[in-house]
């Protein structure tokens, strides 16, 4: 039958247990087995293809390999503890579960008397909190939501288990609202997302009814196709989204944790710093009882010479990722300045990392230095320079102003690093002076500004044989610095009151319609280039355009 069903969904082949409460559960019998340390670090790890005979490939393939350090990542005891923590809170939210036993039945009894008797899972929840449910709070840019993407990976998406007739969805990994909408919303997300996962399904249709369904009613139909496809950990990503929630974030958040405990289905929030408030006391008291609670996933910060941290081990293997032709070590001074621009940020690191490189390529300098490391960081990343100097300073009021903000993408830089390099490759920059076609090329240009031909011929000679060094681009500059410097000459002209005065003549005089001609004269004259326009006759009438 395998070869019947989509390519997202297997057929279960089911492993004994040792666990008394896991044996018999075809549910957990399905799943893999829970990954050794060393598969695990494996599974986490995420490296660049390199080689260093690449640094001396072509300047836009280094730009292109250096797009392959955006998946960058290394493990560390953050990221196993939260991989073992998911894989005990799939499996033991799957105890009692199993398809046909009375509790799997019981699930759909409970949620039917609700239906019965206009109930919310709130109204007739034991406990407010989830029971075997915990939350990943951090900086943005820290990987979290990586981390548990990479863990999810050695899952099936879907498992189908011939013998019940019953698909079992081990994830369902689900964002929260941008705007934190409400318990709708939230519950038109879990529908989609299981429709994309079971083969025709088209639940979303089915008890969403384009908008049409109360909130309760919607949630009590989610709650039904989650334990019809056994959906084992139910994973709520951007938790801080229910703060923009104008009917209070704590409406949706007790519907869906108490929904989740009749289910019996853990869930894992993820979200900034922002998203401690939305979760509340009541959930955190929860955690530190159900012994799943995970640390908040803060900074990294340096150790010593004699006691390496995180940090250090990180950028120290990161470093190794060198693209430029002429490679340095990683000494103190850089070390510090890699810190002090990131802060420990995981993110941030890695794209200033990969930036300084595109930087070195493009102006040739090919190395990295502390120096270029700050100014990369000033010029490229100065929408993070506010958040950077709030952690820096350890300035938790000023941190929660910047919860959502993430380090830029690492696309962006590279991207515009590329139309950098091919702009230096056009014509502008590539013919220099010297180069016999630069005149009639600076010539040509300079007529199409309207430049007369002798004069633009005369001002592209003037340029090649003064300017050596110059390309098109600051030909055409110092040729236009030329053409709008005034002239020496002085030409008696009439002003107010029959006084004679003195106006410079500009060589844009020799082009009447040309409209920088006005403003030279309108400097001259001490007016407004509007007035100078009028006077010339070159600002149309309002009427005559509204003619036109």
């Amino acid at each position: 039958m395998n070869h019947e069903l989509p390519p997202q969904t297997v057929t279960a082949h089911y492993l004994e247990q040792r666990l008394p409460q896991f044996k018999g559960n075809p549910l957990i019998e399905a799943l893999p087995p829970p990954m050794t340390d060393e598969s695990l670090l494996e599974a986490l790890t995420l490296m660049p293809d390199y080689d260093p005979a690449q640094r001396q490939w072509s300047a836009s393939e280094r730009l292109m390999m250096l797009g392959t350090l955006q998946n960058f990542m290394v493990p560390m005891l953050k990221h196993t503890e939260l991989c073992r923590a998911l894989d005990s809170m799939l499996r033991t939210g799957y105890v009692g579960r199993a398809p046909k036993t009375p509790g799997h039945a019981a699930i759909f009894q409970s949620i039917y008397q609700k239906q019965m008797a206009g109930q919310t899972f709130a109204q007739t929840a034991n406990s407010r909190t989830p029971q075997i449910s915990t939350a990943l709070i951090g900086l943005s840019g820290m990987g979290k939501t990586t981390t548990v993407q990479r863990w999810c990976a050695h899952l099936p998406k879907v498992i189908f288990h011939p013998e019940y007739n019953l698909y079992q969805i081990p994830v369902l990994h689900v964002e929260m609202p941008s705007d934190g909408s409400s318990i709708k919303g939230l519950a038109h997300g879990i529908l989609q997302k299981i429709d994309e996962l079971i083969p025709g399904a088209n639940y979303y249709d089915m008890y969403a009814q384009r908008g049409r369904t109360g909130a309760d009613t919607l949630m009590r139909g989610v709650a039904r196709v989650m334990n019809l496809h056994l959906v084992g950990l139910l994973i709520c990503d951007e938790v801080q989204n229910l703060a923009n929630s104008k009917k209070g974030s704590q409406t949706v958040m007790t519907e869906l944790v108490s929904a989740a405990n009749d289910l019996k289905v853990p869930i894992l929030f993820i979200g900034t710093n922002k998203a401690a408030k939305v979760l509340g006391t009541d959930f955190r008291q929860s955690r530190r009882s159900s012994g799943q609670g995970i640390a908040p996933w803060d900074r990294l910060l340096p150790g010593t010479a004699s006691a390496p941290s995180e940090w250090d081990v990180f950028l120290e293997i990161l470093w190794q990722f060198q693209w430029v032709r002429n490679p340095v070590a990683l000494d103190p001074l850089l070390s510090r300045y890699m810190f002090d621009c990131s802060q420990g940020v995981i993110d941030l690191a890695i794209k200033l990392f990969a930036a300084a490189q595109a930087r070195a390529i493009l102006d040739g300098t090919e190395t990295l230095t502390a120096e270029l490391i700050l100014d990369v960081y000033g010029e490229e990343f100065q929408l993070l320079h506010p958040m950077v100097a709030a952690l820096r300073d350890d300035n938790l009021e000023l941190l929660n102003q910047f919860d959502d903000i993430a380090p830029l993408n690492l696309q962006q830089h590279l991207e515009a690093a590329q139309r950098k390099l091919n702009l230096l490759k056009s014509p502008l920059f590539s013919v220099k002076a010297s180069d016999e076609t630069f005149a009639p090329r600076l010539s040509a240009g300079l007529q199409a500004m309207g430049v007369g031909e002798e004069e633009a011929t005369s001002l592209a000679g003037e340029v090649a044989s003064t300017n050596p060094d110059a390309n098109l681009a600051t030909g055409i500059k110092r040729a236009a610095a030329a053409l709008s410097k005034p002239q020496p000459v002085k030409a008696r002209g009439k002003a107010g009151k029959g006084k004679v005065v003195e106006v410079p003549v500009n060589k844009f005089d020799e082009r009447p319609n040309d409209y920088r001609r006005a403003i030279a004269h309108a400097q001259a004259n001490n007016v407004t280039v509007l007035r100078q326009l009028k006077d010339f006759g070159m600002a149309p009438r309002l009427e005559d355009v509204i003619d036109l």
